[in-house]
């Protein structure tokens, strides 16, 4: 795992593209991404595209991204994971994290999704 990472947090599609590409060529081999920032099919073109040109390999750059909190059920942490995979195009992922370690479900009120949290602790968290 390379130790210095780019951050794929970038609002503005063409941008991401861009900076991805540009990060690729420069030499930034980890990619930080997630599922909540809502690019990571912009990402995915700019590493198939620098792939492409042979430069690099797919087993050069390590990718991270990470789970969303409305996908923390367990049945849906695996359709989660495969979605990301295939936005970013990629046949599998280095790194898997749990952005956010609150699930958040949402339900409808007069007529609008709201969050609703749900707080858990961690096995070796819980006291006695």
């Amino acid at each position: 795992m390379p130790a210095l990472g780019f951050g794929t947090l970038i609002p503005d599609p063409a941008e991401t593209r861009s900076a991805t590409t540009n990060a690729l060529r420069v030499g930034f081999r980890h990619f930080d991404c997630a599922e909540r920032y809502r690019n990571e099919h912009e990402v995915g073109e700019a590493l198939q595209a620098e792939l492409e040109t042979g430069a690099i390999a797919r087993e050069d750059v390590f990718i991270t991204t990470k789970l969303w909190n409305t996908n923390h059920r367990p049945e849906r942490v695996e359709p989660a994971f495969e979605a990301s995979c295939h936005r970013l195009g990629i046949g599998y992922m280095d790194l898997y994290l749990d952005s956010y370690s609150l699930r958040i479900s949402t339900r409808r009120q007069h007529g609008a999704a709201r969050p609703k949290r749900e707080y858990h602790l961690r096995p070796e968290r819980q006291s006695a």
